[in-house]
């Protein structure tokens, strides 16, 4: 049984069309195919992939080392998840978003992973170069920050004073209102992108589009 430790995001720094299917297959089968011969159910260099809609692909069985971090012992000791799409150049849609913080979230809670062990590719020392930085993944626009937040905000950061704790509770439950920033600062006004991004998440649980 492996010792999960880690989760190192990465991107695929490609283009993706549509839910990401085809790119999802395409990476397995040229990282299987590079790696047959030595490893003979080796599925994928990553063990989840997300696609900018939200789908989930399951690569390497997570009870396996994926050759995704180029760090031996961290590959041996982490999740390798890969977000589908270039954010060297662009910016990461809500659904994928959202989706990948739901993934992170389950990890952690089964591994019991520290915040600070939730790391970029290009954070992890490379056993070519010994030094971080030896790579630009998961790209400049890659919203680290906010999705790590985001996954380790549970209830910190409210106040008990305030009306209607149950309610916020339930939404955010439902993944409506999830601490963006940190906090649900339930007393403090809200911006207009806030209130966008609180209906696009209603409507999807709605299952408006």
């Amino acid at each position: 049984m492996r010792q999960i430790k880690y989760i190192v995001l990465h991107h695929s720094a490609t283009d993706v069309y549509g839910d990401g299917s085809v790119l999802a297959d395409a990476i397995m089968s040229n990282q299987r195919r590079k790696w047959i011969k030595d490893f003979p159910n080796y599925v994928c260099d990553y063990h989840y992939m997300v696609g900018p809609t939200g789908k989930i692909f399951k690569g390497q069985p997570e009870e396996f080392p994926g050759w995704h971090a180029t760090n031996y012992v961290v590959n041996l000791e982490s999740i390798g998840v890969c977000f589908l799409g270039n954010f060297e150049k662009s910016r990461m849609q809500v659904a994928q978003f959202d989706a990948g913080v739901k993934l992170l979230k389950d990890i952690v809670k089964r591994y019991d992973i520290k915040s600070e062990n939730v790391v970029r590719h290009k954070d992890v020392i490379s056993d070519e170069t010994g030094r971080r930085n030896s790579t630009l993944c998961p790209g400049k626009y890659f919203p680290y920050e906010e999705m790590l937040n985001t996954v380790f905000a549970g209830t910190k950061g409210t106040e008990n004073d305030y009306l209607y704790k149950d309610v916020i509770q339930k939404l955010n439950e439902l993944g409506i209102i999830v601490g963006d920033g940190n906090s649900f600062r339930p007393k403090d006004p809200m911006t207009r992108e806030e209130g966008f991004l609180i209906a696009y998440r209603i409507l999807k649980l709605l299952k408006a589009f």
